[in-house]
C-alpha cells in the first residue's frame, strides 16, 4: 500500500468512527463544532477529537474531568477476572456466575461511570495474578497490595477492611498463632496474608492451600490444626456449607483492606474507580456491607470508617475553645 492510499484509508476510517459516534450523540452542537475543525485541518489529531466529543451522556458523568470522559470513549469496556471461591467478596455461583459484595460496589462503579465490566472465567487468585502480570486482563476486584503485585498492578483506596484470624479445630483449647509451634496450619496460597504469617510466624507448619474453603475443609477433617483466613471469609464458608462457624482463637495482627487492582500501564483506569469510588453514598455503601458481611463486622466497619471523622470533629472544637480562650485573655496564652 503506497502513501496516499494509506492515507485515504486512514481519514476514511476516523471520518467513519466519527460519524458513528455522532449517531450516539446528545451534544450535537459540540460535535458539530469539533467535526467541522478536523475537516478544515485534515489531521489525524482533530479526528480523534471530533469523536472524542460525542460520548454517551452514560459514559461522561459530570464528576469526572475530560481526560477521563476521553478515556472511557475509549476504553467502553473493562475485563475483571472473578476468583473462583473467596466468598463473600467475589465467587462463583451454581452456574458459573459471578457474585460477591466486590462485585455489587463494582457494578455500582459501572453504572455511576458508564464502564462496562466484563467477566472472564472464574478462577483461583493465583491463576488470575498470572493472568493480570502479562496483561491477560484490565482489573482484579478483591486484593490486598503488596510489593509484588505492585510490579504489574496499581490500586484503589480500599473499600472495605476486614481482619485476619486463627481458627481452631472443635475440641482444642485456645491458642495464640504464637503457640502453634510445629501444628499445621493452613493459609491461602498467594494470599497477602501468607507472606505476613512466614515472616512473623516461622516455627509454624503452614500448608498452602488454593483457597480458604479447602483449609476449613481440612480442619473439619482433622489434617490441618488450624486456619488463618479473613473473618468474613470463614463465615461466609460456614454458614454456606452449613458448618458451625470455627471458635476465633486469635487476631492475628493483619488487616485486609481489600481494593480494586487494575493494570499499572491504565492510571487514568485507577483515576475513574477512584473517582467514582467517592460518589458512592453512605446509604449505597452499607446496603451492601449488610448484605454481604455478618452483622458484627458490617458494624465494626461503619464504626472504623466514623472514628476518624468523631475525633477530627473533637479535636476541632478543643482548638476553637482554646482560640477563644487565648483571645479573651491574651496573658494567659503567653504564660504557658
Amino acid at each position: 500500500m503506497d502513501q496516499a492510499t494509506f492515507t485515504d484509508s486512514f481519514w476514511g476510517a476516523m471520518h467513519i468512527m466519527t460519524i458513528a459516534r455522532a449517531r450516539r450523540c446528545q451534544g450535537a452542537s459540540a460535535f458539530a463544532a469539533a467535526f467541522a475543525s478536523a475537516l478544515a485541518s485534515a489531521s489525524a489529531a482533530a479526528f480523534s477529537l471530533a469523536a472524542l466529543a460525542c460520548v454517551p451522556a452514560a459514559a461522561a458523568p459530570a464528576y469526572l474531568n475530560p481526560t477521563q470522559q476521553a478515556w472511557i470513549a475509549l476504553h467502553p469496556r473493562i475485563s475483571y477476572a472473578p476468583e473462583r471461591d473467596y466468598g463473600p467478596f467475589i465467587f462463583a455461583d451454581a452456574t458459573g456466575a459471578p457474585q460477591g459484595m466486590s462485585l455489587d460496589f463494582l457494578r455500582l462503579i459501572g453504572s455511576k461511570s458508564g464502564l462496562a465490566f466484563v467477566a472472564t472465567p472464574a478462577r483461583p487468585l493465583g491463576e488470575n495474578l498470572a493472568l493480570a502480570e502479562r496483561r491477560g486482563v484490565d482489573l482484579l476486584t478483591s486484593l490486598r497490595p503488596t510489593r509484588e503485585r505492585a510490579a504489574y498492578l496499581s490500586f484503589s483506596a480500599p473499600y472495605v477492611s476486614v481482619p485476619a484470624a486463627l481458627v481452631l479445630a472443635d475440641g482444642q483449647p485456645a491458642r495464640a498463632l504464637r503457640q502453634m509451634n510445629g501444628r499445621r496450619v493452613g493459609v491461602g496460597r498467594g494470599f497477602a496474608v501468607e507472606a505476613y504469617v512466614l515472616e512473623h510466624f516461622p516455627q509454624v507448619d503452614w500448608v498452602a492451600l488454593p483457597s480458604d474453603m479447602e483449609a476449613l475443609a481440612r480442619l473439619r477433617d482433622g489434617t490441618l490444626d488450624g486456619v488463618v483466613a479473613d473473618l468474613a471469609s470463614i463465615a461466609f464458608i460456614a454458614r454456606r456449607q452449613g458448618w458451625p462457624a470455627p471458635a476465633t482463637a486469635d487476631l492475628i495482627g493483619f488487616e485486609y483492606p481489600l481494593s480494586f487492582a487494575y493494570r499499572s500501564d491504565w492510571p487514568v483506569l485507577g483515576q475513574v474507580l477512584q473517582a467514582t469510588l467517592r460518589q458512592i453514598g453512605p446509604e449505597e455503601r452499607d446496603a451492601i456491607l449488610r448484605r454481604w458481611l455478618p452483622a458484627q463486622s458490617a458494624g465494626q466497619w461503619s464504626r472504623q470508617r466514623r472514628l476518624p471523622l468523631l475525633l477530627g470533629g473533637v479535636l476541632l472544637l478543643l482548638a476553637l475553645a482554646c482560640a477563644l480562650v487565648r483571645y479573651r485573655h491574651p496573658q494567659a496564652g503567653r504564660q504557658w
